[in-house]
Formats: C-alpha cells, sequence, structure tokens
C-alpha cells in the first residue's frame, strides 16, 4: 500500500514538471494589431486621391493676379519713380515760317513790272530740362509707399481668407474620404459646403478649381466629387 502511494506521488511530479516545462517552452502569441492601425496610410491614400487638384500656391498665385495684388507687380514702382527724376523732360519744337511779298514797278517809258517773292523757313528746335530738386526727394516716392501699403494689405487679407477656404474644403474632403457620412441628411450638407467653398475659391482664383478639374475629368482622371 505504502508503495503504491508513493508511486501516485511520483507520478505526479513528473506530470507537473512536464506541464511546467511545457508552459516555458511555449512561444508567445502576439497579439494582433488593434482596429484602425493604419490611419496614417489612410490619409496618405485620400491625399493621393486628391493630389490632381490644383496646390494651395498655386490657388494664392491666381487669386493674387485676379485682385492684382501680386508682388511681382509693384517691384518695378519705385524704380520707375527714380528713373523719372532722373531723365529729362525733353521738348521739341518745330516752325514753319512762309512769306510771301509781291510788288509792283510803273516806269514811263516801259510796261509796268509785276513781280512776288515767297520766302519759306523751316526750323526746329530741341530742349531738355532736368528738375534737380526731384534727385534728392520725388513726391511721387510718397504716393508709391501709401500704395504699396495699401496692396500689402489687400494681399495679406485676401491670402487669409483663400487660406481659410482651402483648407475647410480640404477638411471636409478627407472626412468624406475616410468617414463618409452616417445619414443622408449628413451627407446632402457636407456635399453642399464643398461645392459652396468650390464656388467661393473659383471666385477668388478666377475659376482655376473647376477648369482643373473639368481638365481631369476630360483626361480621364478621378473626380472623387462627381
Amino acid at each position: 500500500m505504502r508503495h503504491l502511494l508513493l508511486t501516485s506521488v511520483a507520478a505526479a511530479a513528473v506530470l507537473f514538471g512536464s506541464q511546467s516545462l511545457a508552459q516555458e517552452e511555449a512561444p508567445l502569441v502576439e497579439s494582433p494589431a488593434p482596429a484602425g492601425g493604419d490611419v496614417q496610410g489612410s490619409i496618405e491614400r485620400a491625399l493621393a486621391r486628391l493630389a490632381d487638384e490644383p496646390s494651395l500656391r498655386e490657388l494664392e498665385r491666381a487669386a493674387l493676379r485676379l485682385a492684382d495684388a501680386d508682388a511681382e507687380g509693384a517691384n518695378g514702382w519705385m524704380g520707375t519713380a527714380n528713373w523719372s527724376a532722373v531723365l529729362p523732360v525733353v521738348k521739341l519744337v518745330a516752325e514753319h515760317d512762309l512769306e510771301r511779298d509781291e510788288s509792283l514797278d510803273r516806269y514811263q517809258d516801259e510796261p509796268d513790272r509785276w513781280g512776288a517773292d515767297t520766302d519759306r523757313d523751316l526750323g526746329f528746335q530741341v530742349s531738355a530740362q532736368w528738375n534737380l530738386p526731384e534727385l534728392v526727394f520725388n513726391p511721387d516716392e510718397v504716393r508709391i509707399y501709401g500704395a504699396l501699403a495699401n496692396r500689402a494689405t489687400r494681399r495679406e487679407a485676401l491670402l487669409t481668407t483663400l487660406v481659410g477656404y482651402y483648407f475647410e474644403r480640404r477638411r471636409l474632403q478627407l472626412a468624406e474620404l475616410l468617414q463618409p457620412a452616417p445619414d443622408l441628411v449628413a451627407a446632402l450638407e457636407r456635399r453642399m459646403r464643398i461645392d459652396e467653398l468650390t464656388a467661393v475659391i473659383d471666385a477668388l482664383t478666377g475659376g482655376l478649381l473647376t477648369r482643373t478639374l473639368g481638365k481631369n475629368r476630360e483626361s480621364g482622371h478621378e473626380v472623387p466629387w462627381e
């Protein structure tokens, strides 16, 4: 009886040791990645679908040209004012003088003689005049500085407005691609707002956005909103 009990205890010890060893040698299984782990990849793919649209920089240049507020257009103003003081005022005067003299000579023993003389004079006069005080201070510079300040103010206001509309539209576009609206009403409101922002940006840029989308459509490129 005692021998049987010792045998049972030994068998239990061997079995417990085998299970512990198996647990120690068993490989660790990694837990699966949580859902939504590829958020960055989804955003990049959504942005790639919008890559055919004009960039913000292209829209800014078009808006500044349309509003005549681009910096390039005002670069030559000050130089023009400076050269206007250096260059002289040139005057060209042409004179044309025509004189006609008639005479009648009477003679006692000869017939009377009538004569006519024509005198034609043509002259030119060229003069150059410099305004030396304007070389030191040109009053036009004051007006130009004021115009440049107004131009910079309009430029800043225009770009601020355009940037706000651009990123609001881009945010709604990404939301539509990554997480569609849950119901019809929300989808309609989002789509209407995107179309509204498209129209506003077109008004600021001379229709650049719509023209680009039309070219993409004609060339077979994807337009996500159609």
